[in-house]
């Protein structure tokens, strides 16, 4: 015989017919967490030194550029010309940074965390986010560079009526050259004053046949007459831990003019280095490693550690000239 159909109440509706997991494949990561849009690199070019410490000549421009008579008399011997050399030192120091993972989290955490790959670059980008920080405020500093203007009132680049950046950028240009001889190539402007300069009358107004109501980065370029244009994005958080948000940009409002050199050599020319020591046993100047501590006394924890040695540093305060407060 037959079993006659049964009927069955579902008594669960609504939520509880679901319980809330983390999804495996999405994260929120709401700012910028990379470091490609970084520019202290591409200002202050790298030289690799075999010591922590030592010492770099600078060789004086007074006799090179000073035009002596060269006029001899026959019989007489030629005027003897000779230049100066003086020095300067650095100190690679140690930057590094750790995470700590324990684990029973590495053993329980879902996958959406990617702890050990975010560990990483959370390491990785702080130290490359604080090597920015501290180029930041060596060129943005007029103390440092000992040449340039304050914009205030009138003469903000915001004051689209009466500011002159062309005229600011221009006076730039003219001290490097007439203190060097070299003709800047690059131009350092935060985001926000790129926003403002890209739709200043005074610039659109040379390209009022060939653009819209805004500048690309090429026409910038050519106005400013360089031929390299850095754009400053990073920001920082400010608060303490807990602390309530206040986010900074990390290059201010500033204009920087200055002449970058294409190579470190033994003819250096450029407004800034930095002296990388890659010390012995680093795989890379930069290096991230990982090390594990399990068994009995111990934190049953990985650590993973970034580090580098490294001093940035002003070398020709002459091919720099900053323009502050641009905004």
């Amino acid at each position: 015989m037959n079993e006659p159909y049964r009927t069955y109440q579902v008594g669960a509706s609504g939520p509880d017919v679901h319980h809330d997991t983390l999804l495996s494949n999405v994260a929120v990561v709401a700012f910028d967490d990379g470091t490609d849009g970084l520019i202290g690199n591409d200002l202050f070019p790298s030289v690799p030194v075999n010591k922590q410490s030592n010492r770099y000549a600078i060789i004086d421009k007074g006799n090179f550029l000073r035009i002596p008579d060269a006029r001899r008399a026959p019989g007489a011997e030629a005027r003897r010309v000779e230049f100066q050399v003086s020095s300067d030192a650095y100190f690679a120091d140690n930057f590094a940074l750790a995470a700590e993972i324990p684990l029973e989290d590495l053993a329980n955490a879902d996958t959406v965390f990617q702890l050990r790959e975010n560990s990483t670059r959370l390491v990785v980008g702080n130290l490359r986010r604080a090597q920015e920080k501290r180029i930041a405020d060596i060129v943005t500093s007029a103390t440092n560079l000992g040449s340039g203007t304050t914009l205030s009132g009138n003469s903000l680049w915001s004051d689209f009526v009466n500011s002159n950046p062309l005229g600011d950028v221009t006076t730039a240009h003219a001290f490097i050259r007439q203190q060097t001889g070299l003709v800047a190539n690059t131009a350092m402007i935060d985001e926000d004053t790129f926003q403002i300069v890209r739709r200043h009358p005074d610039l659109l107004d040379m390209f009022k046949y060939t653009s819209g109501g805004e500048l690309n980065e090429d026409q910038i370029k050519s106005v400013f007459r360089v031929k390299k244009l850095l754009i400053g994005s990073a920001v920082q958080e400010n608060a303490l831990e807990g602390g309530t948000t206040s986010m900074t940009n990390i290059w201010g409002n500033n204009c920087l003019i200055a002449f970058v050199g294409p190579s470190t050599g033994m003819r250096s020319q450029t407004l800034g280095l930095r002296f990388v020591w890659p010390a012995p046993g680093f795989p890379a100047p930069l290096a991230a490693h990982t090390r594990r501590e399990a068994g009995a006394g111990t934190k049953n924890v990985e650590y993973i550690q970034a580090e580098h040695y490294q001093d940035e540093k002003l070398i020709a305060t002459d091919l720099g000239y900053l323009i502050a407060t641009t905004l």
